[in-house]
């Protein structure tokens, strides 16, 4: 039982860091004056920047969601932790669309940026990457200290 509590705890906290995300998404503005970006490419630049927000907003309403019905959950008696998996497997269905429809939008981009334009760019998302999972690692490390 309490390591179910914790396994959800650990959902929970990557959820909130990647809700966390979605309110402090690195600023493209600096991304994309070194990308020299043509207008067209802005455009679409902006239309996947906004789609991803769209994306991590979701998640992090979700987040929220889960931290209610999980509080809820445990102030039973008898908490029942499949109601929260199978919530937890709804609100994935849910933004599963956000995530596939941001990641069209950034097929998009790429496709318009011309080779010196595109290595910065995977060198950018790559440490974007490495800071969210290194911040999600801090996550669950403080997790197990508790």
């Amino acid at each position: 039982m309490r390591s179910l509590v914790r396994v959800l705890g650990a959902a929970l906290l990557f959820a909130a860091s990647l809700g966390a995300a979605a309110a402090s998404l690195p600023k493209f503005d600096q991304v994309e004056r070194e990308l020299n970006l043509r207008p067209d490419q802005k455009i679409q630049c902006d239309i996947a920047v906004a789609s991803t927000q769209r994306a991590l907003l979701g998640v992090a309403l979700s987040a929220m969601q889960m931290k209610q019905q999980l509080a809820d959950e445990i102030a039973k008696p008898l908490p029942d932790f499949s109601t929260l998996a199978n919530a937890h497997e709804r609100i994935a269905e849910q933004n599963r669309p956000l995530f596939d429809a941001a990641g069209l939008e950034w097929k998009k981009f790429y496709a318009m940026l011309d080779p010196q334009q595109l290595e910065f760019a995977r060198k950018y998302l790559r440490d974007s990457v490495d800071r969210l999972f290194d911040q999600f690692g801090s996550a669950v490390s403080e997790l197990g200290k508790r």
